[in-house]
């Protein structure tokens, strides 16, 4: 799983009041904050009786498909025609020191209070601090092991560009609606390009080694599903689409929960596979990922296309899941370690009291070293990032209009905002 991509006032529209867009922010940001504490959920709980807790694969797919909305969406504007086309150095450089010093750290941590997990060797090394480890066959060791989609979301990055890029260079040439309907076209291309790759695998006999389902095309669905959304959002804001009876469904103050507990009875019934972490056959690890998507992807859904007074993003746009969402890729970086080394160094009573123990000691030390790290290596190499880049809201302008005081607070990210969201995150 990874949380790397902050939701920022870019990420936001900017000729819309600020209350809207902090609320916005405020939800989307809750709502990695949600994954995040799923897959802490997941890691802990798999390791005693209680491995049936949680939703399998659904944090890393979920942070995918928040990724995909939030990076594309810049692209999904160029392509429509509403802006200029993001800046390829900038968005660059923000990737890399969002994702990098962070995972640098708790890297040398590891190496240092659990040798067990060390990279070995000069080659062992560079693969992780490249994150290209899992371009081999021999995978991590166990302390390091959760940053496969780190690398997963790192070959995203680089793919993002070039598959927007062309896609959005032929839509400009077209009229609004051929130009939705194009860049869809080519979003859409990602389910035989997973579906294949998925089964290639499987039927090549790689699924018992992590490295190969766990390649970009795997998990290409769910960044383009994202990605989609945000071409909607877009398309749906310039008056290109309606999208009425999906804004209606999810619009509805417990239809989506009911959708989404249904998809999650599937993912958790036997059709899913056994609880814990046990091999599962192909059929029942399609079940898991494409419910777990499922799922994700409502729930982006609601967050960016229903009011904002729904239910769920109010819980999520609450001051409690939007720190855990702000500090949710340092949270994700340390506790897996976290949880390596209370295994090796304490014992746990059995039954529920382990479990409440286990994911007490396991949240109250890896959100603290999330904030933490948030606080002091993630913000500080932002901040860096966008004093090298020229501006914050390069590439960003809008073609043919005129900025507006609104507008303007687009590349504005200490712009005021209601007291109930300030807090939200305001970095990329």
């Amino acid at each position: 799983m990874v949380a790397s991509t902050a939701v920022t006032w870019e990420d936001t529209p900017g000729d819309e009041a600020a209350a809207r867009r902090a609320a916005e922010i405020a939800s989307l940001t809750g709502l990695r904050g949600l994954a995040a504490l799923m897959v802490v959920l997941m890691h802990t709980a798999g390791r005693t009786e209680f491995d049936w807790l949680g939703l399998p694969t659904y944090g890393p797919v979920s942070l995918f498909v928040i990724s995909g909305f939030l990076l594309y969406r810049p692209w999904a504007r160029w392509s429509l025609g509403l802006q200029d086309r993001p800046a390829l150095g900038p968005y660059l450089l923000r990737r890399a020191t969002r994702i990098f010093p962070a995972y640098w750290l708790v890297l040398v941590v590891v190496a240092v209070v659990v040798p067990a997990s060390r990279p070995v060797g000069a080659e062992g090394w560079w693969r992780a601090v490249t994150l290209t480890w899992i371009y081999e066959a021999e995978p991590m060791r166990e302390a390091l092991l959760h940053t496969w989609s780190l690398a997963t979301e790192v070959s995203w990055y680089v793919a993002l560009p070039v598959m927007a890029g062309i896609s959005g260079h032929l839509a400009r040439r077209l009229s609004g609606v051929r130009a939705f309907w194009l860049c869809t076209a080519g979003l859409a291309l990602s389910l035989p390009v997973s579906i294949g790759w998925r089964t290639w695998a499987s039927k090549a006999d790689l699924l018992g080694q992590l490295t190969y389902p766990y390649w970009l095309p795997s998990f290409l669905y769910c960044f383009a599903g994202g990605a989609f959304v945000a071409l909607l959002v877009e398309a749906r804001r310039a008056r290109i689409v309606t999208a009425g009876r999906l804004t209606a469904l999810v619009s509805d103050p417990w239809a989506p929960l009911v959708i989404a507990l249904a998809f999650t009875l599937v993912a958790t019934s036997s059709l899913g596979g056994p609880t814990g972490f046990v091999p599962v056959t192909f059929a029942e690890e399609q079940v898991r990922s494409w419910s777990a998507a499922s799922i994700a992807w409502l729930l982006l859904c609601v967050v960016v296309l229903a009011p904002l007074d729904v239910p769920l993003s109010r819980l999520l746009g609450t001051r409690w899941f939007s720190a855990v969402g702000r500090w949710s890729y340092g949270i994700y970086l340390w506790h897996v370690p976290v949880v390596v080394v209370l295994e090796r160094d304490l014992t746990f009573p059995d039954g529920l009291l382990g479990l409440v123990w286990r994911l007490a000691c396991v949240l109250a030390i890896s959100i603290p070293l999330g904030a933490a790290t948030y606080a002091w290596v993630e913000r500080p190499t932002i901040a860096w990032s966008r004093r090298w880049s020229g501006a914050a809201g390069d590439g960003r302008r809008l073609l043919g209009r005129k900025p507006s005081a609104t507008a303007s607070t687009s590349s504005q990210p200490n712009a005021p905002a209601p007291a109930a969201t300030r807090s939200t995150s305001t970095d990329e």
